[in-house]
């Protein structure tokens, strides 16, 4: 049977930010969601499928003949490229291609999940270049410059999710057998990250592909709250206090960023990617990330709370609060899908205990 519903095309759905997306569009009625996976049998993708008015098109989206068949007939499209497996370089040309094959496909509006500018929001000082962050920036920039076109643009800035905690740079190191939660981030004293939680990200999407003039040109950049770790360690043990739990946490921070990145065993010649990008261009793993603490170390970033309260009153807006909703213990749970930040690294380095 026909559907009267907008089409929705789904990029990164099967992520960890995209299938809340996939979620909510599902949940609100208003839409028909094709969720793009190069495998339509993977245990994540089936989970999508069994949702209402969820499609599945298997294909990759750097195969522009694959986007151009998806993109058929739809009304909308949400993009979130993977720059740790495209590259600084491929992420951005990929970010711009995916657009003016919405454009050639008569497609309204565009939502491109896009990134901070940490080297420029540093001043382009390189101790803060941070490439998988840096390209998706560049492709939101020239996404708002296309006044004009007949496909109209909105961007999604997220940044580090607070889910991450349970899979990712946010672990703890666990032990005492299981007692004490040592979270060594190397944030220094000062810094502050403004987390997302993944558990909202689904409606800030919906409200933007539901308010179209509003969205259109949008650089909506959302947020939980700007964190440091002594608010992690405080929200934990009050929680634990509360419910008469035995675990603790503490803070004790690496002095220096590539020591504590030398704790995921990622070697410091590693390069970020080598799928697409192999040359003098692409980032060791050590020195994207060590832009990116940089970044969260100086506490440069700034979002706007007011109206995030404004487009979803509910949000979450504490660690406190993301811990209490999901019963935040320490314990491992995939989030991540990256060869040095995923579970399989962390159930290594992260959950040995020592």
């Amino acid at each position: 049977m026909a559907t009267t519903l907008k089409r929705i095309v789904i990029i990164g759905g099967t992520g960890a930010q995209g299938a809340p997306i996939v979620q909510s569009l599902s949940e609100s009625r208003r839409y028909e969601v094709v969720v793009m996976t190069r495998n339509a049998r993977s245990r994540t993708a089936q989970s999508l499928a069994n949702l209402p008015n969820v499609l599945l098109f298997e294909g990759q989206y750097t195969d522009e003949d694959i986007v151009r068949k998806a993109f058929v007939g739809a009304y909308g499209a949400f993009v979130n490229t993977d720059g740790h497996t495209l590259g600084e370089k491929a992420e951005i040309f990929v970010g711009m291609r995916i657009f003016e094959l919405a454009v050639e496909a008569g497609i309204k509006h565009y939502i491109y999940s896009g990134l901070f500018n940490s080297l420029k929001y540093g001043g382009y000082d390189p101790k803060f270049r941070c490439g998988h962050t840096d390209g998706k920036a560049r492709v939101s920039e020239w996404l708002l410059a296309q006044q004009g076109s007949r496909t109209t643009p909105s961007i999604l800035t997220t940044g580090p999710y607070i889910n991450m905690l349970q899979d990712g740079m946010f672990m703890p190191q666990v032990k005492n057998d299981g007692q004490l939660l040592e979270f060594t981030q190397p944030l220094g004293p000062f810094g502050k990250i403004p987390m997302v939680a993944l558990e909202d990200v689904g409606v800030y999407t919906l409200w933007l592909f539901d308010n179209f003039e509003r969205a259109a040109f949008l650089d909506l950049q959302v947020a939980m709250a700007h964190v440091d770790f002594r608010d992690v360690v405080c929200a934990f043990n009050e929680l634990q206090e509360e419910r008469q739990g035995s675990k603790r946490a503490v803070w004790k921070p690496f002095d220096d960023v590539s020591s504590f990145l030398d704790s995921f065993g990622a070697p410091r010649d590693l390069p970020l990617t080598a799928v697409f990008q192999s040359d003098g261009a692409g980032m060791t793993f050590h020195e994207n990330f060590t832009g990116w603490w940089n970044l969260f170390r100086a506490n440069l970033l700034e979002r706007d709370y007011q109206l995030l309260d404004e487009i979803h009153p509910q949000r979450i807006r504490s660690v406190r609060e993301w811990m209490d909703l999901t019963g935040y213990d320490g314990t491992l749970r995939q989030v991540l899908k990256d060869q040095w930040l995923g579970s399989p690294a962390l159930q290594e380095t992260h959950l040995g205990g020592a």
